[in-house]
Parts: structure tokens; C-alpha cells; sequence
């Protein structure tokens, strides 16, 4: 009976071991994003430097010791406002020594003059040779360019005195100096001071010829759009972190690849009377410029995209499931990946929880977003953790002042050298 009893016990145990265990297929709860080709605006940002528009330094014609300074530092110069004086007296004495020579040169001139006229006398009764009157009309000619002479550097001694005076060469502040009274200072080399404008100020940057190049293609193959003559709007970063909105526009964009250094040098305007936080001269900023947008182009964040032996892909929700598609990577800008082949309208791409899933995975979605409303962001409002949605560019521009509006109208309506092919 025990033996039985047994026997009857393997058997059962021997039937629930060779019985498979049953597998179940959870769904792993995503977030998605239904993707449709858009507009998608791209910012590029450079290090840039502060030049006033009016950026003169002050340089004297003649060299001499300064003698007197007639201004107070920081402050609003006129042009033509003397600044220095440099110690006239050796050129007066100069002055006098040219006019004491004219009389002498005058002199001369006037005894040639008799002496020649008497020659001519003379020869007109055989008295003298011709020669002799030649000689005599050379030597009184020679006078003659004597004087001439003496009044040049008269007027040329006169000229420098004026040069004494130091005068401003256009308006604007007048910084700190550089040299004290008593300085000995050479002409056309020692600088004396800088005039800066205040108000109208240039940022100078300068974009790689390598990029320059890429958005010059996307423009004729028509899969990126510029403003008009490359007349970005510009936001400003200062050495802080805080962002200025709309500060100004790119006014000039060189005709030639910089021979030292490979770039395309750029210039932007900025209205100090416009923003708050004054611009200085030769002061350091960011500036983002902002106009470039890449045609009827895909975006998702970056999360979005994965890599594998075979290239980048993503995984579209297909059925409720899953389903890897390769897709070709373009250009990241802040939280966001271009893709510029693989996906099209309407495909529902997988943004989060990507990484717990694989291929014929079973989904529960659990957000659900679209790519033209969500994704429309650039990478200077990434940077600040904001989500700002561009508008257009040429109402951003033209409403930022009237004096930049009425700039930039007079920009698009002249040609451009480097962009009459667009």
C-alpha cells in the first residue's frame, strides 16, 4: 500500500515538472509624440565684442611734450573740442626762423630780378653775351622758387601750431588717458586717448566658414530660410548669464573669408538708448542670432533617439507595439535632435521609457504630445530652462525701436553683395 501510495506521488511530481511556466507580456507604460514635419527655427550663439560705432583714438599730428589737458575724463566731447595742447614754442620759433628767411629770399630775389631785367637791356645793344642773360634768368628763377619755398614752410609752421592744439576727432566719451602733461609724445604713433559713442554700439563675432557654407546649401537647395541680406535678429548674453531680448540685428556681413584665421566675419548693431544694461566698449558678450530655420524638418528630444550597430533609430508605436525605425540624425539643438529621414507625418514616436522597451514590445501610452506645438523651442531659451516659441522674425525685428526698423528697412531694400543669388 505505502509502495503504491509512491509510486502515485512521482508520477504527479514528474507531470507538474515537465509543465512549461506561462509567460505574460506587461505593457510598458511610454510617453509619445506624434511627429509632422515643421518649420523648426535654429540659434546659433557666438562670442562677441562690444565696439562703439564711434571708436576713435586720439593721435597728435607733431611730436612735442604735452603741455596742457582740457578735459575731464568720462566726459561727452564735441568734435573739433580741443583736448591737449602741445607746447607750441619751438614751433614759433620755428615760424620765425621760415619768416626771417622769406625776407633775406625776397631780397635776393628782388636784386636777381634787377640784374636780370639789365641783362636783357644790354643784350638788345650786343653789350653782353646771351649766355650771360641766360645765366641771369636762371638765377633769378632760382630766387623765385627760393621764395616760393620759404611761404610752404611758413604755412607749414603756421599748420603745425594749429596741429599744438589736439583736437576730438568726432563725438562722443572720452575715456580714461594715457598720458599725463609733461609726456613727450611722437607724431602719427603715441595714442593719447579713445573716443567711444555710447549710444550706438557694434558687436563683432564671426561664424566658421564650415557653417557658413551648410546654411549658404540649405538656401539653395531650399531646405533652410535666412532673413533678407542675413539681417538676424540678435538676443545678448552678458558675462552674468542674464539674457537681453531682441537688442539688435546683423547690419554687415564681410564679402570675403578672413585670410588668418578661415571666418566669415559679421558685425550686428545695438542701441545702447534701447536696453538696460549699457554696452562699454571692448567689452565681452554672447550674442544669439536668431532668423535661420530648417524647412519642413522633423524634431524630437534627444532622448528619443538610440543607437545600435546598424546606425541611430527610434521606436514608432505601431498596433500597440513597439517597432524599431532607423532614422538619419541631423543637427541637436537644445533638447532637441533633428531628423531629416525615416520618419513622416503622423508617426507616433516614442519620447520616454525608450529605454526599458525593445522591439515588438508591448505599450500602454501614457502621455501623448505633437511635435509642432511642443517642439518649436531653440537653444538659447534651453540654456535659461524656458520653453520660448519663435513668432516672426522680421516683426520681432522691426518692432524692437524705431531707429532699428527704419535700419533695417533701408538694408533690405538695397542689394547685398553675398546674397544676390538668393
Amino acid at each position: 500500500m505505502i509502495k503504491n501510495f509512491f509510486l502515485i506521488f512521482l508520477c504527479i511530481l514528474s507531470a507538474s515538472c515537465s509543465k512549461k511556466p506561462v509567460v505574460t507580456d506587461e505593457a510598458k507604460h511610454v510617453d509619445v509624440q506624434e511627429v509632422y514635419a515643421y518649420d523648426v527655427p535654429y540659434i546659433i550663439n557666438y562670442p562677441a565684442m562690444v565696439q562703439g560705432v564711434v571708436d576713435y583714438q586720439v593721435i597728435p599730428r607733431i611730436s612735442g611734450a604735452i603741455y596742457k589737458k582740457f578735459y575731464k575724463e568720462g566726459a561727452f566731447v564735441k568734435k573739433e573740442q580741443p583736448l591737449y595742447e602741445i607746447d607750441p614754442r619751438p614751433y614759433e620759433l620755428q615760424l620765425k626762423n621760415f619768416q626771417g628767411q622769406l625776407i633775406k629770399d625776397k631780397a635776393a630775389q628782388d636784386n636777381l630780378k634787377i640784374i636780370y631785367e639789365r641783362y636783357v637791356d644790354l643784350y638788345t645793344y650786343n653789350a653782353v653775351a646771351k649766355q650771360d642773360v641766360e645765366n641771369a634768368r636762371i638765377n633769378y628763377k632760382a630766387a623765385v622758387g627760393n621764395v616760393e619755398t620759404d611761404i610752404a614752410n611758413i604755412d607749414q609752421a603756421k599748420l603745425n601750431l594749429l596741429y599744438c592744439l589736439v583736437r576730438s576727432p568726432a563725438d562722443g566719451y572720452i575715456a580714461q588717458r594715457m598720458v599725463t602733461e609733461g609726456t613727450m609724445v611722437t607724431a602719427f604713433q603715441t595714442v593719447l586717448n579713445n573716443i567711444n559713442s555710447v549710444n550706438d554700439m557694434y558687436l563683432l563675432f564671426s561664424m566658421p566658414e564650415n557653417q557658413r557654407v551648410d546654411i549658404e546649401d540649405g538656401v539653395l537647395d531650399k531646405t533652410i530660410s535666412v532673413p533678407k541680406n542675413y539681417t538676424f535678429r540678435i538676443d545678448l548674453q552678458l558675462a552674468n548669464g542674464k539674457m537681453i531680448k531682441d537688442s539688435g540685428y546683423v547690419e554687415f556681413t564681410d564679402t570675403r573669408i578672413s585670410l588668418t584665421n578661415g571666418v566669415w566675419n559679421m558685425r550686428a548693431y545695438v542701441d545702447n538708448k534701447y536696453i538696460k544694461n549699457k554696452l562699454l566698449s571692448g567689452q565681452y558678450v554672447t550674442v544669439y542670432i536668431h532668423g535661420i530655420k530648417y524647412l519642413k524638418t522633423y524634431s524630437v528630444p534627444q532622448q528619443t533617439v538610440l543607437h545600435d550597430d546598424v546606425g541611430a533609430f527610434v521606436y514608432v508605436v505601431q498596433n500597440n507595439h513597439a517597432i524599431k525605425r532607423h532614422v538619419q540624425a541631423g543637427k541637436m539643438y537644445g533638447a532637441l535632435w533633428m531628423i531629416t529621414s525615416g520618419l513622416k507625418d503622423g508617426d507616433i514616436v516614442i519620447t520616454n521609457g525608450n529605454i526599458r522597451i525593445h522591439e515588438k514590445s508591448l505599450i500602454a501610452i501614457d502621455n501623448k504630445t505633437n511635435s509642432k506645438t511642443v517642439n518649436t523651442v531653440d537653444n538659447m531659451a534651453q540654456s535659461n530652462n524656458t520653453i520660448i516659441q519663435e513668432v516672426n522674425e522680421v516683426s520681432k525685428l522691426n518692432g524692437s525701436s524705431p531707429a532699428i526698423a527704419k535700419q533695417i528697412e533701408k538694408l533690405n531694400s538695397s542689394s547685398s553683395t553675398n546674397m544676390k543669388g538668393y
